[in-house]
């Protein structure tokens, strides 16, 4: 029995062996690359994920002309919106214009208040220069020196009389002659009673020639009130040098040196005190070139005792100074007589000094005492008005577009205006001030 099965089961194994023999005989199995056998995975899944039921999603899709007006709505908008917060209103603004000529125009220049002319003031300054010349012309002399003092009473009240030819000591005891005859006045006193001595100046010459006398001593004494006590109470104190006294060969001034003199003084001289005012004229006041007289002298008595000498130009210069802002009124009073109240404060005329001025009266004479001076002016000027800005803008402030050229128009000082309001289609313009822009040319 166990013969017969061992032999079954190697008799069956040798038909299996057969069967896989002829089958492999008849059969032929292809050989796959990597790549073939992934794609197939990955197709298998394909087709198993497929056949699990999918829940679909449906998506909206908005037309396009629905898009595009939804995209310029929120443009529009923005722009709107922006445009509020950017709004501005520009105003440019050509003032009014008006040409003043005048072929000698008199006007009267007055320190009374009262009398509706131009305000004027009077400045007027002093000054030596000396000039280094070469003296030709000699001569004998005997010439006795020149002075002043300033004589003064601090012995009474009463006045002090003084002959012509009174005899004044110096403090080194040279003698001097009074030239005329004077009196002193009386001495007052202030509210701390204190004495203000009464003063008067004289003229004195040398007792005897010389120069020798020529200098500048300081203290003088009547002779003749020695040893009372008027003597320290009435004396004299140097007002100007002693000066030309001179004896024996001495040369003098001819016609050529002055004629040289003059000539700088009327020149160089003149120009250097003319500067010295103008760096001293106050703000607001103007200084023209012919609104000044100048005087000058050179001693009488140009002495020396050597043909170098030292000339001494004494020169005085005064000036009328015009206070502009009235003389602005006045030409606007003058030439533009219709005009009145707020008006006038908008009217500005900034080239005055291309006006020439000149004296009524040719040989007018300037002192610190005048009180009027009539004068004449030629030339052209313009006027230019200066609308309020500030009023206008709150005459504009949030009004129609189509309203402003009536607030324009009543403005006489505007001859043009040019409104420009961003963004372009608002009508109105801002209610802040701040975004106001006005522009005047």
């Amino acid at each position: 029995m166990v013969k017969i099965i061992i032999e079954d089961i190697k008799s069956n194994n040798k038909k299996k062996e057969t069967v896989s023999k002829k089958v492999a005989t008849h059969i032929s199995i292809p050989i796959q690359t990597p790549e073939k056998i992934i794609d197939k995975v990955l197709y298998n899944k394909k087709q198993r994920l497929q056949r699990t039921p999918q829940i679909k999603i449906r998506t909206i899709a908005l037309h396009k002309p629905i898009l595009i007006i939804l995209v310029l709505s929120i443009i529009v908008g923005m722009v709107y919106w922006g445009g509020n917060i950017f709004q501005k209103a520009d105003v440019i603004i050509t003032s009014k214009h008006q040409p003043i000529t005048y072929t000698n125009e008199q006007f009267l220049a007055s320190k009374d208040q009262s009398a509706n002319a131009v305000d004027f003031e009077i400045m007027i300054t002093s000054d030596n220069k000396s000039e280094n010349v070469i003296l030709t012309e000699s001569k004998d002399a005997s010439i006795k020196a020149t002075g002043s003092v300033t004589l003064y009473n601090e012995f009474s009240t009463t006045p002090q009389k003084l002959v012509v030819g009174t005899f004044l000591s110096d403090n080194s005891g040279k003698t001097y002659k009074t030239d005329s005859a004077v009196t002193i006045p009386g001495y007052k006193k202030d509210a701390n009673k204190k004495i203000i001595p009464g003063s008067i100046v004289v003229n004195i010459t040398s007792f005897l020639a010389g120069d020798s006398y020529n200098g500048t001593p300081t203290d003088f004494y009547i002779n003749s009130f020695k040893g009372t006590t008027k003597y320290n109470k009435i004396y004299g104190k140097l007002n100007s040098p002693l000066v030309g006294g001179a004896v024996g060969l001495i040369y003098t001034l001819d016609d050529l040196n002055r004629t040289n003199i003059d000539n700088i003084a009327q020149t160089s001289f003149k120009d250097d005190l003319i500067k010295q005012v103008q760096a001293q004229v106050p703000p607001g006041y103007i200084l023209y070139s012919n609104a000044l007289t100048f005087s000058y002298k050179i001693g009488d008595n140009v002495l020396s005792k050597t043909p170098n000498a030292e000339v001494i130009i004494e020169g005085v210069l005064s000036v009328v100074l015009i206070k502009e802002r009235s003389l602005i009124d006045n030409i606007i009073k003058i030439s533009l007589p219709d005009i009145k109240g707020d008006e006038l404060k908008e009217i500005k005329i900034s080239d005055l000094s291309k006006l020439s001025f000149d004296f009524t009266n040719k040989a007018e004479l300037i002192t610190k005492d005048m009180n009027s001076v009539s004068f004449l002016l030629s030339g052209s000027v313009d006027a230019v008005w200066n609308p309020d800005i500030e009023s206008l803008k709150a005459k504009l402030i949030g009004i129609r577009k189509d309203d402003a050229l009536a607030i324009f128009r009543q403005d006489p000082g505007i001859s043009r205006a040019l409104l420009k309001i961003f963004p372009p289609w608002h009508k109105y313009i801002p209610s802040n001030l701040s975004k106001i822009n006005i522009i005047i040319k």
